[in-house]
């Protein structure tokens, strides 16, 4: 009589057991939701970035976008599809979850497409990178002009000298005036500021980059720091960091005419 009592109450708890499983499992075991697959990884002038789409603000995204791989939206009263081509430019309206609202007027079309199949992850990108840079700009020195070959007399008659022409000795040419050292609080133009850069770095006047590595110089106005006040320069330039190639901007500070150091940009230290 004792056994069977025994396996009555291990029958109840047995099923007791199964019931209440898919209610005491929640508690007991930590469930994660995957990631939503909205972070990519774009490369970018050598560059790696990460862009989370959920952590961008919409003003910062686009008013367009261009299509990378076809696809196809609904038209707006829902009763057709329109085919978007890859190079077609539509309005970028909203996004949704991980979708992105777009609009093709001229098609009449409307729905949601991935981003993925947008540029819209290299626009973003660059964006970051250009404010990296600090809007240096690239610059090129224009080619030497070509010189022009005088033109040849044809048909002069030749008249020949009977008599010899005295030597004359020619006059030595002056020597060249020393070039004047720049004045005391002398201020120089832009075009003067990024070339007197470009000579301080051909001259190595840093170790930490090359005129090579640098992608664009661009004057940056007047700085006063630590009382003295300064002309400044920006040199935006790679350089491989723990994330990856990023550009850098080196600024330098001006003083009567002459560069008295490089610092970066951000921190204000010395470059070396």
């Amino acid at each position: 009589m004792k056994y069977a009592q025994f396996s009555a109450v291990v029958l109840v708890l047995y099923f007791l057991g199964r019931i209440l499983s898919g209610t005491i499992t929640p508690a007991l075991v930590d469930v994660r939701e995957e990631a939503s697959g909205l972070v990519v990884t774009v490369k970018y002038k050598g560059a790696s970035y990460s862009i989370n789409l959920d952590e961008v603000r919409d003003n910062e995204l686009p008013e367009t976008v261009t299509i990378e791989n076809p696809t196809v939206i609904p038209t707006s009263g829902g009763e057709g599809q329109v085919r978007l081509k890859k190079g077609d430019v539509v309005t970028l309206l909203n996004r949704k979850n991980d979708s992105l609202i777009v609009e093709k007027s001229d098609s009449n079309g409307k729905g949601k497409i991935s981003p993925k199949d947008t540029d819209l992850f290299q626009q973003l990108v660059k964006r970051i990178y250009e404010r990296e840079a600090g809007g240096a700009v690239a610059t090129t020195t224009p080619p030497a002009p070509v010189p022009v070959a005088a033109p040849v007399a044809k048909n002069v008659p030749v008249v020949p000298n009977p008599e010899p022409m005295p030597v004359v000795k020619p006059t030595p040419a002056p020597e060249p005036e020393p070039e004047p050292e720049p004045a005391a609080n002398a201020k120089l133009g832009d075009d003067e500021i990024i070339a007197l850069m470009k000579e301080s770095i051909a001259g190595g006047a840093v170790k930490e980059f090359t005129s090579d590595q640098v992608k664009g110089w661009k004057a940056n106005g007047e700085e006063t720091i630590d009382g003295t006040e300064y002309q400044t320069g920006l040199a935006a330039y790679e350089a491989a960091t723990i994330f990856g190639v990023r550009p850098v901007q080196a600024k330098a500070l001006i003083k009567d005419g002459k560069i008295e150091r490089w610092v970066y940009a951000k921190s204000g230290m010395e470059i070396q």
